[in-house]
């Protein structure tokens, strides 16, 4: 989604946009506001807190990793499967 098109809405309830960019890459970050394969609460629950220079970055357990991964079934995930199992 183009960030001027950003509006509370868009970014909660948009029916075709999920995901939002931030920068061009390769220092891009994306906002995913729902991920294929996975239910949010749950990916909350298992995710990890990691501490960098006093930042807490949460991320997605591995296991919620690898299964997004695959149901997204894009080639370059797929190929990201091979290399991270």
């Amino acid at each position: 989604m183009p960030v001027f098109d950003m509006t509370e809405t868009n970014f909660l309830f948009h029916p075709e946009w999920n995901v939002f960019s931030y920068g061009k890459s390769p220092v891009a970050i994306d906002i995913m506001t729902e991920v294929k394969g996975l239910d949010f609460d749950q990916a909350f629950l298992q995710s990890k807190i990691y501490e960098d220079a006093g930042l807490q970055i949460r991320t997605l357990h591995k296991n919620d990793l690898l299964k997004a991964k695959r149901a997204s079934n894009r080639s370059k995930d797929l190929d990201d499967l091979e290399n991270l199992s």
